[in-house]
């Protein structure tokens, strides 16, 4: 009896230690520093590296098929030599991303436009520090010729970034990327 007592003390601590070993982001104030400069200019851009959809039927069969990009997965899909970008300039958002998903409703039969895409001045935007990543959080909704968008991102002193977007006309998606300075190419 007293091995069993040992054991579960033993498996106790070892539990309680995992969990309380898990340590807060940390960010040097020099990462700080840049995102700051980043966002208070109102001049960056998000340029993605990967998308992440809702692995429905279709996504499924897709990738199945073996249509995707090598290296992706059904919920995960290599985004890698694309130009994927959301970018902020100044009061203007413009975004070109590809899509992965379902059309929720009937839209048009562009074949050249089937992406994420839209330019503009959005409605409510907001750019607000989040004090849990010690990055910001950036929220806006914006409408294109045919749909809307609700667009939310994180973006950490690290520079990565997560953006998700929903819209009226599709099911929702998620990318993950990188947040440089934006150059008038």
């Amino acid at each position: 009896m007293k091995t069993f007592g040992k054991y579960i003390w033993s498996m106790l601590i070892i539990v309680v230690a995992g969990c309380a070993s898990n340590p807060k982001p940390s960010a040097t104030a020099q990462e700080i520093e840049v995102l700051n400069n980043l966002v208070s200019g109102r001049s960056f851009e998000i340029k993605a590296n990967w998308a992440n959809p809702l692995a429905t039927g279709s996504i499924n069969s897709i990738a199945n098929a073996g249509l995707l990009p090598n290296g992706s997965t059904a919920n995960r899909i290599d985004l890698s030599g694309s130009a994927s970008y959301l970018k902020v300039i100044g009061d203007k958002v413009e975004a070109n991303l590809p899509y992965f998903g379902e059309r929720q409703m009937g839209g048009t039969y562009n074949s050249n436009n089937t992406g994420i895409q839209f330019e503009g001045v959005p409605k409510s935007f907001e750019i607000v520090p989040n004090q849990k990543t010690r990055g910001y959080t950036m929220r806006f909704t914006i409408s294109s010729a045919t749909e809307t968008y609700q667009v939310m991102a994180e973006l950490t002193p690290s520079l990565s970034s997560n953006l998700n977007i929903n819209s009226t006309h599709r099911t929702a998606i998620w990318y993950t990327g990188r947040v440089e300075q934006y150059d008038k190419e």
